[in-house]
């Protein structure tokens, strides 16, 4: 698995933020691409969840996170989507492939590279849908970028 810190530059951001049950993702991502496509709007990255809730000790019927997909034109956001800006920060980057039912490894091992290298975790995890339930048959064919914000300690 390669880890690696990278700069994430400044993005704006299409963003539903959402609490309750984790199993509603699926339908945010739908209405938020139904929205992407209805509305003309430009996408430059994949969509993404930011978890705000521990990704794995969580009340599954009370997840606070957000789903959400940079964008590179302006738009106007609704009721339920909020356009955002996010400024340049610096994160660790792994990619995990295959289904959820094994990504705490990847991020126990992003964790200890962390602890490693002198990292301190100053944010909210993100998972980058780089290949999604959409664009698949088989979850083991699932492909997400873990990001965790990060700075440098001295050492």
């Amino acid at each position: 698995m390669e880890i690696k810190d990278k700069v994430i530059p400044d993005q704006k951001l299409a963003v539903i933020n959402y609490k309750g049950p984790i199993a509603d993702m699926d339908v945010l991502i739908a209405k938020l691409m139904g929205w992407v496509e209805s509305e003309d709007v430009e996408t430059n990255n994949p969509p993404f969840i930011i978890y705000y809730s521990n990704r794995f000790s969580y009340d599954p019927e009370e997840v606070v996170f957000d789903v959400g997909v940079p964008i590179s034109n302006d738009a106007e956001g609704t009721e339920l989507i909020n356009i955002v800006d996010m400024l340049e920060h610096t994160v660790l980057s792994s990619t995990h492939y295959g289904s959820y039912e094994n990504i705490k490894d990847s991020y126990e091992k992003m964790v200890d590279y962390t602890e490693e290298k002198n990292y301190d975790i100053i944010g909210s995890p993100k998972e980058v849908l780089v290949q999604n339930r959409f664009e698949i048959d088989d979850d083991n064919d699932l492909v997400t970028e873990i990001q965790l914000p990060i700075i440098k300690m001295f050492d």
